[in-house]
Formats: C-alpha cells, structure tokens, sequence
C-alpha cells in the first residue's frame, strides 16, 4: 500500500522541522469554525489541503485539538461547488486511508499509524468525500468497507487489488449479479451493467463484504464465479471513436471516457475477456486469509463516526448546503430505512433511485453513531 508507506515515513516532515535548537511544531492552517451536533465545520486557507495527504493530516490533527479520542472513523466531506477534485484523478470521488488494524483474516494486516493523525489509541480510519453527494450516492458505503478490504493483500484473484473486479462478489468493491453472466464465446463474457472497483449506484454490502467485516458466519458465503485475469474489450481507438468518447467540457475536458471505449454486446452491456476461470468458495479464501478474528459473534457492530465538513477560501458553504449535509447525515446513520427517495441534481439532470443508508446496507447488523458530538469535547 504504497500510500500508507509514504504517509508513515513522512511523518517526521508533517510533524518537525529540524534546526540546531530541535524541532520546531508547524502549526495547522485549518481551524475549527463551528461545532454542531452531528457535524464539525473546518475551513482552511489552502485548497490543496482538500487534495493532499498532508492537508488530511493537518485536519485531522486540527479535529483532535478539539475533540476526545473517541472515534472509529472520521469522515471528511469538501465542499466543492463542481463536485469534483481534479488532483484526485476522473471519476474518483472518495477515499480511505486505514489508519488502524487488529483484526485478522480480512485481507489488511494489523498495524497502528493512529499517533500520525493524532488519535492514540481508536481511530481506525479516515473518509474523504469530494462532496455531499458521496454520502448517499454508494462512496462512502464503498469506502467504509476499505476498512476491512485493501490493497495489501488479496482476497480472490482479480486484476484489482483490493477491489472485486470481473467477479459475481456484486458488493460495494465492485463485480457482478451472478445471475447477469453471458457467456459469449471466444473467451468474451458480459454481465449487466457493473463496475470492477465499485457498485453500481448504492446496494447493499455483499456476502463477502458482510464476512469479512465480521457480520454473518463464513457459511453464508455463496461460492464465487472469478475471472483472475478479466480485462474490458476495448473498441479500436479510431479518430471517429476519439472524438466520440472525449469529455468535452469540465474539469476533465479532453480527457477520454472510459466507458464509451469499452466495446459493448448486442444489449448494450461492456464486454470483457477472459482466459483463466475460477470458482472461489468461502473455504478457500479462509484458508488463504486465515479465519476471521474476532469471529462474527464477537466483532464489532457499532461505529461512532464525526462528519467533518471541510471548506477552503475558494468555496463556502451555504445555509441550504448546510441544512441539506446535515439531513444526508441523520438519514445515513438512522437504524431504519431511509424515510423517502432523495433527489440528487445536477445541471442538466434530476436522478431519482432508491438510497441504502448504513443500517440497511448491512442487513441491519452494523450501526453508525454521529449524533451527540459536543459529549467529546475537550
């Protein structure tokens, strides 16, 4: 994971300046502006401390200058008027960084950065979120189960380490419906509309997911059909096909979307091609894992959380953002269904789809706390 190595070695740098006397504390540029109940506001001067590590880290440190040590994950969200990070790459949208693990057989190994980010002894993991949209759109369902799911060691083959990729896993990491594999021949194979690195739009947490974060037994594990080496049929890249497929306009203008390149069948569904076929079943991946521990009678189900709303001189939030963030938060984090389908707009659009909140994403075994914040201050 090469970003938790350059994170930790670099910590020295965020932390000190040596100097002939010792070292010298740099102190954040990000300030705490207002305390609510379920959310912190924190606004900062530069913009790129919404995109790099180091912002994150002075952040976080700015977040426990205030507050107890009490959390399992914080959760930033930028208030970015395009609702996008361009640092961050197209269509990315959300990330993790696992700050903390003692939990075995899940596909991260143990380890403890906390004292980086300035937790001592909780925090397991920190959220980012280009913006408020992320909270239901199915990021940060997918980001959380990071906590449990990573690049640093494989679960089943795939071409997409820490993710499901050409898979019938069908989770918030990606893969596909079992039920939606074609098999077209010659080694081609399409299966609906599905990503390898995420869901498609907001489901709830698969099988797997709900094992490895130590929700259900290891028998309620379907086997899995696996494609290790699965990679999209791409369409050759003609001048007709470029100037199809290049973004015209915003922050990624000129750049090509990737799914007009991908070749599609005769129902419109991606193809992709494959030469070594595998079925997993859950026995298999504890015996390459090791069996979970603790076991899902003994895990953990409640996760205190604290939303962080992050803002930079280049964009404020407004009242309506405000209200709306904190309605997004209570209905995320509610131990029931969402209340009604919510509406996401954009310019040009208006998206209506059913929102899985936490509590229902886990079959409504896990729980997320974000309410009663001002109970940890300091």
């Amino acid at each position: 994971m090469v970003f938790m190595n350059k994170f930790s070695c670099g910590l020295i740098v965020v932390a000190c300046v040596t100097c002939v006397s010792g070292c010298v504390v740099l102190l954040p540029s990000p300030t705490v502006t207002d305390h609510a109940d379920n959310h912190v506001l924190i606004a900062t001067q530069k913009h790129s401390d919404l995109t790099s590590r180091w912002g994150m880290i002075k952040i976080c440190r700015e977040f426990y200058r205030h507050y107890e040590d009490a959390f399992d994950v914080l959760i930033f969200v930028y208030f970015n008027h395009d609702g996008n990070l361009e640092h961050w790459g197209t269509n990315v949208v959300g990330r993790m960084l696992t700050v903390r693990n003692a939990e075995r057989g899940t596909g991260e190994r143990v380890f403890d950065h906390g004292r980086t980010v300035g937790s001592e002894s909780r925090l397991r993991g920190v959220v980012q979120l280009s913006s408020a949209n992320q909270i239901f759109d199915g990021a940060l369902l997918h980001e959380l189960m990071h906590l449990w799911v990573s690049s640093n060691r494989e679960v089943i083959p795939t071409m997409y380490r820490g993710h499901w990729g050409f898979s019938s896993v069908a989770g918030q990491l990606g893969g596909f419906q079992p039920d939606k594999l074609l098999d077209l021949g010659d080694g081609k194979y399409s299966a609906g509309d599905f990503e390898p690195q995420k869901a498609d739009g907001t489901i709830p947490y698969s099988k797997l997911e709900m094992y490895l974060a130590g929700w259900i037994p290891p028998t309620e594990v379907p086997d899995i059909w696996v494609a290790e080496d699965g990679a999209w049929m791409y369409r050759e890249l003609t001048p007709e096909v470029r100037a199809e497929c290049e973004i015209k306009d915003g922050p990624f203008a000129g750049e090509l979307d990737h799914d007009c390149l991908v070749q599609t069948d005769s129902t419109g569904n991606k193809i992709f091609t494959a030469s070594e076929i595998s079925i997993w079943n859950i026995e298999q991946v504890v015996e390459k894992l090791g069996p979970r521990k603790p076991d899902y009678e003994h895990s953990q189900k409640e996760f205190r959380v604290a939303f962080v709303f992050v803002t930079d001189s280049e964009n404020t939030i407004s009242r309506r953002e405000l209200d709306r963030t904190k309605s997004y938060i209570e209905e995320f984090t509610a131990r029931r269904p969402i209340t009604e389908k919510l509406e996401f707009t954009d310019s040009e659009t208006t998206e209506r789809l059913y929102i899985y909140n936490f509590w229902e994403a886990s079959s409504g075994i896990a729980t997320l706390e974000a309410d009663d914040l001002q109970a940890y201050r300091r």
